[in-house]
């Protein structure tokens, strides 16, 4: 599990060596080897059928390039073209625009995946000339989503099928079912090996935090919010928060290796409008006193605390925070 010092210098970190995980953008395959039109970037697998491109540079004068992949010993004509932007009105997909330093999420097409290439290119197709190209490790292996057991089924119906770890942010639930009779209820993540009030609410399949109405086999799709990740958590539950009840939880393990979470998971949202309400601003809902106490207050956390929530006591005494905790005592328990 990620402590927020790991994740924060995960951010700026970069590189190493070829088939190196780096979980805020996928496996590193290798940077761009410029031969004109200034091409340059890191490349990484973000899972096996999609590749990203960080700070991608190309000046756009080229007349029609494109990135190219195909799976000779060399770069060639023998290729195809990974369309960027994916989603294009035109029969043929748009040559390349010029990038400074642009992030750019390719997704192989026609079911095509990364094993399947030997390389990636910055192609002219008119002239047939290389303007840049990074190769594909043999060994690269990319990440993976993970699939859980379903939820477990402790009140109002609550089951479901397998559930997915479809990146590092979303869930993917089959087959769900819930009474929606329960007043106060949803998705919610913490730390901990059982679910307890110490936690942050998850919005649902259509961005509402809303409590959940009723569900009749749906499959559906949750993202965590955006200061929190897979990695940070150890549980996710149907919660009851005004009766502090687990309807049923399913358990996140620590050894995840699944795909960055950069914006290729759409959301499937379905006809039905599960709870009305807006969007999600992305920040995390704490659950837990709202207002912050005044000095001249007597107050304390609720008691007994449960031993988890605190983390472990080092030998100087100083307390070892979780990250969902460390999220709850930043925005609830700060003394004016």
């Amino acid at each position: 599990m990620y402590s927020m010092l790991d994740s924060t210098t995960a951010d700026i970190y970069i590189g190493g060596d070829a088939g190196v995980s780096d979980d805020n953008y996928g496996r590193y395959i290798g940077s761009f080897k410029g031969f004109a039109h200034g091409v340059r970037g890191t490349v990484y697998a973000v899972d096996e059928n999609t590749l990203f491109v960080r700070e991608f540079f190309y000046d756009g004068i080229g007349p029609t390039a494109y990135f190219w992949a195909g799976k000779s010993s060399r770069i060639s004509p023998d290729g195809f073209t990974i369309p960027y932007p994916e989603d294009y009105p035109a029969v043929e997909p748009p040559p390349l625009q010029t990038h400074n330093n642009s992030n750019i999420i390719l997704r192989l097409p026609g079911g095509k995946r990364i094993k399947d290439i030997k390389w990636l290119s910055v192609w002219c197709r008119r002239f047939t000339v290389n303007f840049g190209e990074v190769f594909i490790p043999i060994t690269l292996d990319p990440p993976k989503p993970r699939i859980l057991p379903e939820f477990k089924r402790y009140a109002h119906s609550l089951r479901s099928g397998n559930i997915s770890i479809l990146d590092a942010r979303t869930f993917y639930i089959p087959n769900l079912h819930y009474d929606g009779l329960g007043p106060d209820a949803y998705f919610f993540v913490g730390n901990g090996s059982e679910p307890s009030p110490y936690g942050v609410k998850v919005p649902n399949e259509v961005g509402s935090l809303e409590p959940l109405k009723g569900y009749q086999g749906e499959d559906i799709e949750i993202q965590l919010p955006r200061s929190l990740t897979m990695h940070s958590i150890d549980w996710l539950a149907v919660w009851c928060v005004q009766y502090t009840h687990n309807f049923g939880h399913v358990n996140v393990p620590d050894d995840l290796d699944v795909p960055p979470a950069l914006g290729q998971t759409k959301l499937t949202v379905s006809s039905r409008v599960n709870g009305g309400g807006g969007r999600s601003s992305g920040r995390p809902t704490i659950v837990g006193p709202s207002k912050k106490p005044r000095r001249h207050q007597s107050w304390s956390p609720p008691q007994p605390p449960p031993p988890w929530i605190f983390g472990s006591y080092a030998q100087t005494g100083r307390e070892v925070f979780s990250p969902v905790q460390q999220y709850y005592n930043d925005y609830t328990y700060h003394i004016l």
